[in-house]
């Protein structure tokens, strides 16, 4: 299969040009953001949920010998499985710190692992500054935390970033801007895009007759978009949202279109195999 080229321009592409020849090859690797990707967003992280009818196209998907799925989230990896309800899958948790295969074994960035009891002392002087902020929450995660400050007061909300900005210095980590969220992380170069990369040549998303595609909501995405379209030319990348400052190839506005262009998938996917 000759590899399509990517438009070069930084202005995105509307979904309705996302070409379905270019998601034909295989293995096709299918990698998906979470939370605001393939779950809406709520309230309270903890009751976040995907659709019945996209968690069904997913397990479908997984099924197939000649497609792989791969979550890719700022949750722990197993928490990001929880959400989306299906087993059999890759998933990337905490921002690239670490990778659980569809058999259950974890990886840890060498990298990030290094800052395990910084993070850890980290948590415990975060946990009193965020309980005093009505409506903020702390997620530790084991290998990076999540300030989650979407239900606060706005007015409280630089208090709580410079008492967050100063822990993070305090023990030499650093933080990461996401939707409503303070991510603290170990200070090093582990992100969702050196970890998709690294995921899709695992996979084979190298090989000659491969098609890839990534979709994503927010920043933290942008690093994974940016590296897809350097390192695999032919990769589809979507931007789910209505912000077009992005670095993905297509986008849309809703995360409904992305739940559709999956079930056009995985349709494609049955009908070849009849």
């Amino acid at each position: 299969m000759t590899r399509p080229t990517t438009d070069a321009s930084p202005e995105p592409q509307p979904q309705a040009n996302v070409p379905m020849n270019r998601l034909s090859g295989r293995p096709l690797l299918l990698m998906l953001d979470v939370d605001g990707t393939l779950a809406p967003i709520v309230r309270d992280p903890a009751l976040a949920r995907v659709p019945d009818g996209t968690r069904r196209t997913l397990a479908y998907l997984a099924s197939r010998r000649d497609i792989i799925v791969a979550l890719v989230s700022g949750r722990a990896a197993r928490d990001a499985r929880r959400v989306v309800g299906v087993d059999d899958v890759w998933t990337v948790g905490n921002h690239g710190a670490e990778v659980l295969s569809p058999v259950g074994e974890v990886t840890i960035d060498a990298a990030v692992s290094r800052y395990a009891d910084r993070i850890a002392q980290a948590a415990a002087s975060l946990a009193p500054l965020v309980a005093d902020v009505e409506g903020a929450l702390l997620e530790n995660k084991t290998w990076t935390l999540s300030v989650h400050y979407r239900n606060a007061d706005p007015h409280a909300v630089p208090g709580l970033r410079t008492s967050v900005e100063g822990v993070a210095a305090r023990y030499g980590l650093m933080i990461v801007n996401g939707k409503k969220i303070l991510d603290v992380r170990a200070p090093s170069p582990v992100d969702k895009g050196t970890a998709v990369a690294r995921l899709a040549a695992q996979l084979g998303a190298h090989g000659p007759d491969a098609a890839l595609l990534f979709a994503g909501d927010d920043a933290t995405d942008e690093d994974a978009f940016r590296r897809l379209r350097a390192d695999y030319p032919h990769a589809v990348t979507i931007h789910v949202g209505d912000d077009a400052n992005t670095s993905a190839e297509f986008t849309m506005p809703r995360l409904e279109e992305l739940h559709t262009l999956l079930d056009r998938i995985a349709a494609t996917a049955a009908a070849a195999a009849e």
